[in-house]
């Protein structure tokens, strides 16, 4: 029983008693007792899971620990038994890392034998690898992304791209959303400056002159060029606006900052228009029916 919830018994047992003053090895020993001891989850762990599976990530477990511990740990932070490796080498989370990264994509469930076979596919998919140990050093290493632990090894530190300094599982979330909050920024800025520069470079060489009396003052051509610089040096800043999410104990993401509550007002607003004007907007009590759940 203790096994199977991932615990390791430990037997106490006392020699009775007697007389005889034989070997101990003879006398009869009598079980007084059983320890359990374990390994203690993070408070965070199961959260921090269950908020990367709503963000569309699949999350597997590679431990070297025995089968029968893993199951039982992934049972507990709410990781598939389809996604657990357990009694893996070094070299085999490498392997592992190497796998997922050449597994089909687009069939996100598939199991994967941990120990051999080989997936060629064209599509790469993107993995990241969260340890703290030497023992995971390699497939830090390999992964897309590497995310060390603060308070893991120093080589696992050093072959990793990312570092929790505080330890806290839950900084993965974070960092995966920064990352992304940047990326959709830089992605913003190109497709400004591309269609600005598009429209303004032949608007201020003179292009259409031929269609319209107006034409460009060099000093105005000029404020549009550093204009350029300026709009998109503005748009990287307002990442200064990214506050940092919280994560509810159930895995739901509560994002903070300015845009989020400007997101939050518009929803709120339009959910109470169209409240008003739909017929079948309104509960019975008044109130705005089923638009009252849509801000989380």
């Amino acid at each position: 029983l203790l096994r199977s919830q991932g615990y390791v018994g430990v037997y106490v047992t006392v020699i009775e008693e007697s007389n005889d003053s034989s070997n101990d090895r003879s006398k009869q020993r009598r079980v007084i007792g059983v320890l359990g001891i374990i390994d203690s989850i993070e408070d965070d762990a199961r959260r921090t899971v269950l908020a990367l599976k709503s963000m569309g990530i699949d999350v597997w477990m590679c431990t070297g620990d025995h089968e029968t511990t893993a199951t039982a740990v992934a049972r507990q932070v709410g990781i598939e038994e389809s996604n657990i490796c357990a009694s893996v080498t070094p070299e085999g989370k490498a392997d592992l890392v190497k796998r997922l990264q050449r597994r089909n994509r687009h069939r996100r469930y598939r199991s994967i034998n941990c120990f051999s076979g080989q997936n060629n596919m064209d599509n790469q998919n993107k993995v990241a690898m969260v340890g703290d140990g030497i023992n995971d050093s390699a497939a830090l290493a390999w992964a897309n992304v590497g995310i060390a632990i603060g308070a893991g090894t120093e080589v696992a530190v050093e072959a990793a791209d990312i570092v929790l300094v505080r330890s806290n599982l839950t900084d993965v979330v974070v960092a995966l959303q920064l990352s992304r909050a940047v990326f959709n920024r830089i992605q913003i800025n190109f497709v400004w400056a591309m269609g600005y520069n598009l429209f303004a470079i032949p608007f201020a060489a003179g292009v259409f002159n031929s269609f319209i009396s107006f034409r460009v003052p060099p000093a105005f051509a000029g404020f549009m060029m550093a204009f350029s610089s300026v709009s998109v040096v503005t748009s990287s800043l307002l990442l200064r606006c990214y506050s940092k999410p919280s994560i509810k104990e159930d895995g739901s993401i509560r994002k903070h900052g300015i845009f989020s509550y400007i997101r939050q007002f518009c929803v709120l607003a339009c959910g109470q228009c169209i409240s008003i004007f739909t017929p079948n907007g309104r509960s019975a009590d008044g109130r705005g029916g089923d638009w009252e759940g849509m801000i989380v």
